[in-house]
């Protein structure tokens, strides 16, 4: 056998050349691969961190207000270091009607390139949002490169990503490149992944925040001074029941009206205004709105994260008790130093007078001078009496000894007892008692004072005409008997009956004049002890100078049981007096 020995060994070293070559091409193609494996791990921990320092500077951003604008402005501002783009924008939908427009451009684009993108967005936000949006609520800014007015190029590549807090669209981000097939789910995904945990993460503050306002709004709304609050543009962010209540003004009132509400009171637009210039509270005001007396204080409210002015908050406080009881005192005060100074000087003036002409004075003289003594000392301490019972009764130590007695003789005694008062006035005074009255449950000391001031009462307050006093039963129910003093005498207003029972409650007209004036404790006494033994006081008058007529009720005693039934005051306030009862 023949061989050519050189042919083969090309052949062998053509076998071993492409062997290698082959062997070469697998190489690189690993180690190509291996470098995209590598690029691709790269780009892919690029992506994670930067998702991580994006969510963590929203979580640090937004803490706890829950400002939507914050969100979209991070995530819009930070996009740069991760993708190519022409111009990155967004639009922020939870400012009220308007709608902010920002654009971020890197590379000269014109108009139409801008005017591309906001259609794209408010096609995408009103799909989102079920509502056209048009362009006249938009307020526009742009920065980065200035605008090429003569470019016509349009948008070749771009994607929208929406940012979605409790299910409703707060921003939407456009990013955006005048190269073609720039973007894609691989490299887009990540800005997804963020916008989703940024939503989740937000919706979770927003319930949370929720729950935390409605507790806030109901201890508001539960206060007892009237609270508004409204922003530094004067929008009204927060108003209560109470205040609503002071003013008058509907449930849902509006700032006009309130204003109007204060209107000829108070500038509330220029207290507000105050309080925005001001670091501390402005000076209290005092004003009187529908018969009430407000003090006003006004403050302007701050976020204490950034020093950031949030707006004003003014508080109404009523305090017209206060200044009720201001003014009650200083009436007590005068009507204590006419009660007891009058008499005291007169005691004195007729002491005086006997010391010093005492040899000189017949017996019927010093028996006068000592009736004026004893009358005038009575009367003194019939005024320190009713301030002890007062005394008594707000301590709860004031006792009401019930026991089954007649009311017929009670009322008889008061009568005869008034008869020579009511002469010296030339006033009739009768009495008239139900036959077969049933027996009572009541004190019969006390009862005496209840009858002693309704029927001294009657005669001060009478010029002219009869005092009546009646005891019948109860027509309705016949559960009670009602004792009635009537006269002829000046009436009673509907706006004086109101306080009449209250402590110091008098009529006006008898504060003006000093024969009418009186401590004004006899009916808040006379309503605790009926009260006691489970009665009612009311008056009836048809007004100024027609007479009036009080009523007060005993509680019957049932012959076939030998008990008394309780009678329902309803919601009428009660004093509180200690009941000792025995049969």
């Amino acid at each position: 056998m023949n061989i050519n020995l050189p042919v083969a060994v090309n052949s062998v070293v053509s076998i071993i050349a492409v062997s290698a070559l082959i062997s070469t091409l697998i190489a690189n193609r690993k180690v190509i691969f291996q470098l995209k494996e590598s690029k691709k791990r790269e780009d892919e921990l690029k992506r994670k961190v930067y998702e991580t320092e994006v969510l963590r500077e929203i979580g640090e951003r937004i803490g706890y207000s829950l400002d939507g604008a914050k969100v979209v402005e991070i995530i819009s501002g930070s996009l740069g270091e991760l993708l190519p783009y022409s111009a990155i924008c967004y639009m922020i939908f939870d400012k009220g009607d308007k709608i902010n427009f920002a654009c971020r451009v890197s590379e000269p684009i014109g108009n139409k390139f801008i005017r591309e993108i906001k259609s794209k967005m408010l096609t995408q936000a009103g799909e989102v949002m079920n509502r056209a949006i048009v362009n006249s609520d938009i307020d526009e800014s742009i920065s980065g490169e200035v605008l090429d007015d003569e470019s016509e190029e349009g948008v070749k590549s771009f994607f929208n990503l929406p940012i979605m807090i409790s299910d409703k669209l707060v921003g939407m981000i456009n990013v955006s490149s005048k190269a073609e097939n720039l973007y894609s789910e691989e490299n887009t995904s990540v800005l997804f992944r963020i916008a989703k945990h940024a939503s989740v993460a937000a919706t979770k503050l927003s319930e949370l925040l929720e729950n935390e306002k409605s507790r806030l709004l109901q201890a508001v709304q539960s206060l007892s001074d009237g609270v508004l609050m409204v922003d530094t543009d004067y929008h009204l962010v927060l108003v209560n029941r109470k205040l609503n209540q002071l003013l008058g003004t509907v449930s849902t009132p509006r700032l006009f009206d309130i204003v109007n509400a204060l209107s000829g009171n108070l500038d509330l637009r220029s207290l507000m205004e105050e309080a925005l210039s001001t670091s501390g509270e402005v000076n209290m005001r005092e004003i009187v709105v529908k018969e009430k007396v407000l003090q006003v204080l006004a403050s302007r409210v701050m976020d204490k994260d950034d020093d950031k002015v949030l707006g004003v908050v003014v508080l109404f406080h009523d305090v017209t008790d206060v200044k009720s009881l201001e003014k009650l005192r200083a009436d007590f005060t005068s009507m204590m130093v006419h009660e007891l100074r009058a008499p005291l000087s007169s005691i004195k003036s007729t002491v005086e007078l006997m010391k010093n002409d005492f040899a000189n004075l017949s017996r019927e003289e010093s028996e006068k001078y000592l009736r004026t003594v004893e009358v005038t000392s009575q009367s003194v301490l019939e005024v320190v009496n009713d301030l002890l019972d007062v005394s008594k009764m707000e301590s709860q130590k004031f006792d009401v000894v019930c026991e089954t007695a007649e009311v017929g003789w009670e009322i008889q005694d008061r009568v005869e007892g008034f008869a020579a008062m009511a002469e010296a006035k030339n006033l009739k005074i009768t009495s008239e008692v139900a036959k077969d009255l049933p027996k009572g449950n009541f004190d019969k000391v006390r009862i005496k004072q209840v009858l002693n001031n309704l029927i001294s009462n009657a005669i001060k307050f009478t010029q002219v005409g009869e005092i009546k006093v009646k005891a019948e039963l109860e027509e309705d129910s016949g559960r009670n008997i009602v004792v009635s003093v009537s006269d002829s005498g000046i009436g009673i207003d509907p706006e004086e009956g109101r306080k009449l029972f209250s402590r110091f409650g008098q009529l006006v007209r008898s504060r003006r004049t000093a024969a009418l004036k009186g401590s004004g404790l006899g009916l808040y006494i006379a309503k605790g002890i009926v009260e006691a033994w489970d009665g009612r006081i009311w008056y009836k008058s048809d007004g100024a100078g027609m007479g009036s007529t009080f009523y007060f009720t005993i509680p019957v005693l049932h012959q076939d049981t030998g008990t008394f039934e309780k009678e329902d005051n309803g919601d009428s306030p009660h004093i509180i007096v200690n009941k000792i009862a025995q049969a």
